[in-house]
């Protein structure tokens, strides 16, 4: 008999980290949360074997152009996180790494000769070659600005002083940024003899790509742009034959997508064009939008710059990115791939709730079509090989799998590997339904799903938790989400949506303005009406608010202007607009105001926190210490206010530690954290 979901559940799910396919010899390979070691299965005989180096975090496998090899990372005490590669025919495995740093994304080179990889280091660059190269390393060093000396010491800057002079000096997850916490690009050679750093300074170098010949690669940086620019990148060309680490700016007014939704650049088969996604000019520059534009593909040709759109939008396919809220697929897999041949593109695009993949004909019209899609969530992709494909994907309520599809009909061949099968085989998980309806205004509709309690018997009813999701940009897909399930498995009827903000939905319905103006606010209340209207089932009295970061922003709205809910938990919010103007990573900008005073002002009228005395209903405040996005001042000052003008209203604060913008990852301090919020809601609905 099947079980109801718990907490041990949405702790334990498993986790693919990546994962390759070589159709040429049936094999598949990946990492898993759930395994130590990297998995290399044979979709023939359906035999797998675990091969590993000992170390722990072990993921990002890739087969080499010979398929005879498999580059992975691990990390092993004493050398940190490097890249390993194990020969599959004598089995044994070779660390071909050794840079102080963390490894990243290890890429084979076309001719298989060497290894492209990316490492956080110190701008003042350190030796990083161990063989006769070193001298040629530092000789093209000299030569360009770009390539690092392999004769200085690695500087730690760990205990210095923070000083800085410019924007952009901190982000979530990592803190004040340092000399040292900036992205660089390094090559090694297959068979770990010598090694050459690329790129140097206080710049980020990003989604690096091989060029065909094995002797350039493609990147995004920020190396030419201001720091105001957070979001702004530039394609570079970057040498690593002849002359190591020289690099020439390829883009010139356009911006490269990034954070948050990275694409990786490819590539055309001649090695004479780059395919990347740039953000919509006509929006990118457009300051009084402040939202993120929809990301469109082009080509640059690698010889003058020369930029050409590829893609014309449609009612069928809206951008060539997606930023899914609740994805659980794809980690460690790229979303932009082109086939052998050079003539057909293929990407992943959120379109109204689902994830889907699309193809992009280079000699068509334009306009993409559908290639593999539905209710699922697809958001990661293997190079095409052999006319074959490898998706990861996921639903509702099948966790993440790998699909192998036929790369000209779209045709699912095999489920190569399906994660959190026990999980499938002994809990009864919970299928949401979807519905769309017209917004009060009729600019736009609105997507909704609501997942009743598992085992919900008619003519009961049962308290609900309205879910919002952050942003504003991500959707709701039709993924799998575990919390979700676990609210459902205790009773609660779970209500979520994409109101307008969100993306997937064309960008009259992502507009940021509309996210912020009042007309998401009205979104969410006109679903909760319409989820009660039907489905008789949810108690329309004990009805409860919930949300992160965005969310969290708009359950303290709630909680400020709305009488419509019984309770609220509030989680890593936004409460103050001046703690975030100075304070957040994502700092923001007076110079709109007429004196700095109406911007004070303005900012704290639109801030929950001046609101505190409306709030009547008990709220919970989850928040974490290490948040750099909506730092935890913000709900310091809202836990006081509300307390200070409530001495008698039921409101908590619990602020975990080693916590950024984000909930815990530290499973006992995510288990206290679910537990908060679950008993929060079974007290007051």
């Amino acid at each position: 008999m099947m079980r109801l979901p718990e907490f041990e559940d949405c702790r334990d799910l498993e986790q693919l980290n990546g994962g390759d396919y070589f159709p040429q010899k049936e094999l598949v390979c990946y990492a898993s949360n759930h395994t130590n070691g990297i998995v290399i299965k044979n979709l023939k005989t359906n035999e797998s074997v675990t091969v590993t180096a000992g170390g722990t975090g072990e993921g990002g496998p890739s087969f080499s152009p010979d398929g005879d090899k498999i580059l992975f990372v691990s990390s092993k005490k004493g050398v940190g996180r490097q890249a390993f590669v194990y020969e599959i025919k004598s089995k044994s495995i070779t660390q071909i790494t050794h840079v102080k740093g963390a490894v990243m994304e290890p890429q084979w080179s076309p001719d298989g000769t060497k290894v492209l990889f990316s490492v956080i280091t110190s701008g003042a660059s350190q030796n990083t070659s161990n063989s006769s190269d070193a001298s040629n390393a530092s000789n093209a060093a000299s030569a360009s600005s770009s390539a690092v000396s392999a004769t200085q010491e690695q500087f730690v800057h760990d205990d210095d002083a923070v000083a800085t002079e410019d924007f952009g000096y901190k982000f979530d997850g990592m803190g004040f940024i340092r000399p040292d916490t900036h992205w660089h690009l390094f090559a090694a050679s297959a068979d770990g003899t010598s090694e050459t750093q690329l790129t140097d300074g206080e710049y980020d170098y990003l989604h690096a790509a091989w060029a065909p010949d094995s002797k350039k690669i493609v990147c995004v940086s920020n190396r030419f742009r201001k720091r105001q620019e957070g979001i702004g990148y530039d394609l570079l060309l970057i040498d690593v034959d002849k002359e190591p680490g020289k690099l020439r700016k390829l883009t010139e007014g356009y911006w490269l997508v990034s954070y948050p939704n990275p694409v990786r650049p490819v590539f055309t088969p001649d090695g004479k064009s780059v395919i990347a996604v740039v953000l919509n000019p006509e929006y990118v520059d457009d300051e009084s939008e402040m939202g993120y534009p929809e990301g469109y593909l082009y080509r640059f040709d690698v010889c003058d710059g020369k930029a050409t759109p590829i893609f014309i939008q449609d009612d069928n396919c809206y951008q060539c990115v997606q930023f899914p809220y609740n994805a659980g697929c794809g980690r460690g897999m790229d979303k932009l791939q082109i086939d052998e041949s050079g003539r057909y593109v293929y990407f992943v695009s959120g379109f109204k709730g689902q994830g889907n993949l699309y193809r992009l004909d280079l000699e068509g019209d334009g306009h993409a079509k559908l290639f593999w899609g539905g209710k699922q969530v697809c958001h990661g992709i293997s190079k095409v090989q052999n006319g074959r494909i490898m998706a990861a994907a996921a639903k509702s309520t099948v966790p993440e799998f790998y699909a192998v599809l036929d790369a000209k009909t779209g045709e699912l061949l095999d489920i190569a590997v399906q994660s959190a099968q026990k999980l499938l085989d002994e809990v009864k998980l919970s299928e949401p339904e979807d519905f769309f309806f017209s917004t009060l205004d009729g600019e736009s509709h609105v997507h909704g799903f609501v997942m009743m309690p598992h085992d919900a018997k008619k003519g009961e009813k049962y308290p609900a938790i309205l879910y919002i999701h952050g942003g504003p940009h991500p959707f709701y897909t039709y993924g799998l989400t575990m919390e979700f399930q676990m609210l459902a498995a205790k009773g609660f009827a779970v209500l979520y949506c994409n109101p307008r903000g969100s993306s997937g939905y064309g960008w009259t319905h992502e507009n940021y303005q509309r996210s912020i103006d009042g007309s998401a606010y009205y979104d969410l209340l006109q679903f909760v009406d319409e989820a009660c209207r039907r489905f008789d089932m949810i108690d329309e009295q004990r009805i409860g608010v919930t949300g992160g970061s965005y969310g969290g922003y708009m359950t303290n709205y709630m909680a400020t202007h709305a009488k419509r809910f019984k309770a609220y938990v509030t989680q890593r919010s936004i409460s103050n607009e001046l703690i975030m103007y100075a304070n957040s990573d994502m700092q923001g900008k007076s110079t709109d105001y007429k004196s700095y005073e109406d911007f004070m002002v303005a900012k704290l009228k639109e801030s929950a926190v001046s609101y505190a005395e409306r709030v009547d209903k008990p709220i919970l405040i989850l928040h974490g210490m290490d948040d750099y996005r909506t730092p935890i001042e913000g709900a310091h000052q809202f836990y006081v206010a509300i307390k200070d003008l409530h001495p008698d209203l039921p409101v908590k604060m619990v602020a975990y530690p080693h916590t950024g913008h984000e909930q815990p990852t530290d499973p006992r301090l995510l288990k206290h954290y679910y537990h908060e919020m679950i008993l929060w809601f079974e007290k007051y609905l």
